[in-house]
């Protein structure tokens, strides 16, 4: 009776953690997905005050609170501008 006792309580125990490591899987592929499925932001376009051409604010170059397509063009349009 005894042995029985402790199999049951072993197959538990057993159960408990399985459960567990399941539901902690299940959690993180969900987060993965839903990660997955979310694009990411596109980036904020702005235009050359030199030559109108719109470009990713990343690439771009800035003076004076201006967005510049290249240095040439923030050059230039800043030895204009005096």
């Amino acid at each position: 009776m005894a042995t029985l006792l402790r199999l049951l309580i072993i197959a538990g125990i057993i159960w408990l953690v399985y459960s567990f490591v399941k539901r902690a899987l299940s959690n993180s592929s969900q987060q993965l997905k839903e990660q997955q499925q979310t694009p990411p932001p596109a980036p904020m376009m702005q235009q050359c005050a030199h030559c109108g051409i719109h470009i990713a604010e990343g690439e771009s170059t800035q003076a004076q609170g201006l967005f510049f397509c290249s240095e040439a063009h923030r050059d230039t349009y800043l030895q204009h501008k005096k």
